[in-house]
This record gives structure tokens, C-alpha cells and sequence, in this order.
């Protein structure tokens, strides 16, 4: 796995978990076109994250999402998007 794109994940999950949300209830949405999204989890250092290829999602972009259920669900762009 590359280090930047691991690097990238980690930086999007902090403030997730630091927020109460709970590594084994986030999913990293990617194309699934990705490379990344070969793979079926990815470890950080806040654990495994499950990768979820989603094919509305163009190459380029990622978010991790929480799983619904809990008020507030968690979200957080890890790449390709830029606020206007």
C-alpha cells in the first residue's frame, strides 16, 4: 500500500475518531477503478478500515463514511475534493 495514500486516509480518520466515531463502523468509499480499491481493508494506525468501491464515485475521489445509526454520522473527504 502507498504510504501518501495511507498517510492521506489516516488524516482524514482523525478527527472522526477523535469525534466517537468507532474504526469498525467507517467505510472508505473509492472508484472501482482505484487501486486501492483491490483491496477489501486497509490498515491505519486506528486499525483496519473496510474499502468500499462504489461506482458513483469518479477515480480521483475518496471519503470515508460511518455506517448509518448513530446521530451525526461521520463523514470526511480523504481526496479530490475542493471546496468552491
Amino acid at each position: 500500500m502507498n504510504p501518501k495514500a495511507v498517510q492521506m486516509i489516516e488524516n482524514a480518520l482523525d478527527p472522526l475518531i477523535r469525534s466517537g466515531c468507532r474504526i469498525e463502523r467507517l467505510n472508505l468509499v473509492v472508484c472501482p477503478a482505484a487501486e486501492i480499491a483491490q483491496h477489501q481493508t486497509v490498515r491505519t494506525r486506528y486499525g483496519q478500515i473496510r474499502v468500499k468501491p462504489d461506482g458513483f464515485v469518479r477515480k480521483g475521489l475518496s471519503y470515508i463514511i460511518e455506517d448509518p445509526g448513530r446521530k451525526g454520522r461521520g463523514f470526511a473527504w480523504v481526496s479530490g475534493y475542493k471546496a468552491q
